[in-house]
């Protein structure tokens, strides 16, 4: 029916019309992409202003929102719910916030038993200030200062059970645990325990005092009887400054 001609220009026609098509498409693909993005730019300040909070030993980090669903195994926030997304696979999700990073290097991992959950949540949550992680009916975990502590229901009568030690003139119970801050970081904290009226078992003061292992310390107890330090040493690089302690203060 066509010349070979006519065949060359219909053909021509064809080739247009189907360049400009996916110029269109593009140009609304690139449209669509902007506009997400600076969707995504305005939820991001808004999770920002509203979960932005601070905490003595675990710092809020507000993660930055990203555009489009997540894939297996990336995370995203979620703008609407203020949580934070991971998808495990396509047909399952887990919606959680992130409120306190690990800390640098190694961080420790330390559980112990509670004979109270929510004693211990007010304890270690609002008067620590730790930020609270993962949990459970029988269990809870806690950034301490990027570490994480873990309190496990042991029964309603637990109790620490106290031994005691001699160290520079005082009764240290143990076991005990805590953390190596810095000064200004040891004594806001101290302010901090007495203001929330928690007794302490050994005062903060300083201890070894002109030694290579000077430093403040102070114990107190969470609500279970478990003993915590924390101290500071005024030189941190003698931190584990290697000497005889009775030798030192003998001479």
């Amino acid at each position: 029916f066509f010349s070979s001609s006519s065949t060359l220009q219909v053909l021509d026609l064809h080739t247009l019309a189907l360049t400009m098509m996916i110029r269109s498409v593009t140009t609304i693909a690139s449209i669509a992409s902007v506009a997400a993005s600076r969707s995504s730019s305005i939820a991001n300040n808004s999770i920002r202003q509203a979960l932005r909070r601070k905490s003595f030993l675990s710092p809020l980090t507000v993660l930055s929102i990203r555009g489009g669903g997540a894939a297996d195994g990336e995370h995203a926030l979620d703008s609407k719910s203020n949580t934070r997304e991971m998808s495990s696979s396509s047909t399952s999700e887990t919606k959680y916030v992130k409120l306190a990073d690990p800390a640098p290097g190694s961080p420790f991992h330390y559980a112990f038993p509670v004979h109270d959950l929510d004693a211990a949540k007010k304890f270690y949550g609002d008067v620590l200030g730790c930020a609270e992680g993962r949990s459970s009916e029988k269990w809870q975990d806690y950034s301490l200062h990027g570490h994480q502590i873990v309190c496990h229901w042991a029964g309603n009568d637990y109790r620490c059970q106290d031994y005691y030690n001699p160290v520079d003139g005082d009764d240290v119970p143990v076991p005990h645990m805590g953390l190596a801050l810095t000064e200004e970081q040891f004594h806001a904290l101290a302010e901090r325990v007495r203001a929330a009226g928690i007794e302490f078992i050994i005062e903060p003061h300083l201890r070894f005092k002109g030694e290579p292992g000077e430093q403040w310390t102070m114990f107190f107890k969470d609500p279970s009887g478990n003993n915590l330090e924390f101290k500071a040493m005024t030189t941190i690089d003698n931190l584990f400054a290697k000497y005889n302690v009775v030798v030192i203060a003998l001479n």
